[in-house]
């Protein structure tokens, strides 16, 4: 039993002895007093409030009284005293505590800060105390923030959405932020105010509905993660594991990541021109196609190496596992055309032709980490900024040709979308792509987007002459 309660315990069971000694000691005392009487007079005894004697009183009941009036003294100053006590001791542990909790945020750098110590936010700190990742945590409810608080961890109560509060969690030095909040809107709020407060801060959101995926990557997020999502995906996997140890199911319907020196790799061809599975096959290192889907969305499994690969289809390749996971390394020695800038890409708006030069740096920055070696690591920095390029220069291009009345604007924004969705479809699955695809979808998009359809509204803008930014 804890210390402190024991004497809390022990002061009420003093008093409660010195209400009860007195009370009797009256009522055996004095002739004719009630219980009621005799616990009255030892009341205004114990607390000194000096009302007088309930009734006149005896020689013996004086010489009581007196020795009651020290016993309630002394009981007194003990309540006061340990009351006293635990109001100090309070206090300055809350002083204390806030200001050795301040000086710990402030000692922070290179972590992470958590918004929201809700279900998931609380299971990602547990991982991340595990890991000894250093991290923060601000949480608007004050019972849920105390629960953190007792946990040890560095906790803000606060609303993320407020500067002053990412201040507090140290946003200028962190590596990174987690938007567990309870709503999209106030993850979009916090994403674009965390993008702001550091530009080179990883922004990771939690996402509630399937099409808030792409206004969190604009609000300034790197990735979005949709628990429900995840969850169904591990429901399911658990059911195929279930599933298999009753009964025989294809190995190319589970894309397992590694089994017995194997790894599963997708290829999408993004390039018009159909190219034959062997060639590819040959290309990657891999040991045989398990599955083709077609453009049409029909599937087959182990198909032919004279089959061509038509654009936008995808085969699923068995590989070793050490090409796997070199990754990005094993292709290094293909040779791969750098993109240049010329006129003949021009749009002819200042504007719009800045955004598409810096589409062209992103592609031969991916290009060259290829031809080095060093893939691995820039093919995810190529995605983030892809994504954020997409949102961007996507949304600033439909403003322009929507304020100008372009006829084709509805087919040009539907061509944005399906664009958009690659780009995220690619994100998703980086970690069974291979380089060529990404580099096949940016000379696809050069290419096919930005000769021609991009071109055709410039066209009409020159016709028109429309081709003023502001």
């Amino acid at each position: 039993m804890d210390t402190a309660f024991k004497v809390k315990v022990q002061i009420v069971i003093i008093t409660i002895a010195v209400f009860a000694l007195g009370t009797f000691g009256y009522y055996f005392i004095e002739d004719g007093w009630t219980l009621f009487e005799s616990f009255y007079m030892t009341a205004i005894t114990v607390t000194t409030v000096g009302y007088g004697e309930t009734k006149p009183l005896s020689d013996a009941g004086r010489i009581f009284t007196v020795i009651l009036i020290f016993l309630g003294l002394g009981t007194a100053a003990l309540f006061a005293t340990q009351l006293a006590k635990t109001f100090l001791e309070n206090n300055f542990k809350d002083i204390f505590g806030a200001n050795k909790m301040k000086k710990s945020l402030n000692k922070l750098q290179d972590h992470f800060i958590v918004c929201g110590f809700g279900d998931i936010g609380s299971s990602i700190c547990s991982v991340l105390d595990q890991a000894k990742i250093p991290f923060s945590i601000i949480e608007a409810d004050e019972d849920t923030a105390n629960h953190a608080i007792r946990r040890r961890f560095l906790t803000i109560q606060g609303k993320a959405t407020y500067d002053t509060t990412l201040f507090q969690a140290g946003i200028k030095r962190a590596t990174g932020i987690v938007l567990c909040l309870g709503d999209d809107s106030l993850n979009m709020h916090v994403s674009l105010a965390a993008r702001e407060l550091n530009p080179n801060i990883y922004i990771i959101s939690r996402g509630y509905k399937p099409d808030v995926e792409k206004r969190l990557i604009r609000a300034g997020a790197n990735t979005v993660v949709n628990p429900l999502k995840l969850g169904g995906e591990q429901i399911a996997a658990l059911i195929i594991n279930q599933y298999k140890t009753e009964h025989t199911l294809e190995t190319s319907t589970v894309q397992n990541a590694s089994v017995m020196g194997y790894a599963l790799k997708m290829y999408q061809h993004f390039q018009a021109e159909p190219v034959p599975i062997e060639q590819v096959k040959n290309k990657l290192g891999a040991w045989r196609a398990l599955k083709i889907r077609k453009a049409d969305g029909s599937e087959m499994h182990y198909p032919p190496e004279d089959m061509e690969i038509a654009n936008l289809e995808t085969v699923l390749f068995l590989i070793d596992e050490d090409a796997a996971t070199t990754g990005l390394e094993a292709e290094s020695a293909v040779e791969q055309v750098f993109f240049e800038w010329s006129d003949k890409y021009s749009v002819g708006v200042a504007e719009i032709d800045e955004e598409h030069q810096k589409l062209f740096d992103l592609s031969n920055q991916f290009l060259r980490a290829m031809n080095k070696g060093q893939g691995s690591t820039e093919l995810t920095k190529t995605f983030d900024a892809l994504i954020e390029y997409t949102c961007t220069h996507f949304s600033s291009e439909e403003k322009f040709f929507l304020a100008r009345n372009y006829p084709e604007a509805e087919a040009h924004i539907d061509e944005h979308k399906k664009l958009t969705d690659k780009v995220l479809d690619l994100n998703r699955s980086k970690t069974y792509i291979f380089p060529d695809n990404v580099a096949g979808f940016l000379s696809s998009w050069l290419k096919d987007h930005i000769l021609e359809s991009d071109m055709r509204y410039a066209k009409y803008l020159r016709e028109n002459n429309l081709l003023t930014k502001n």
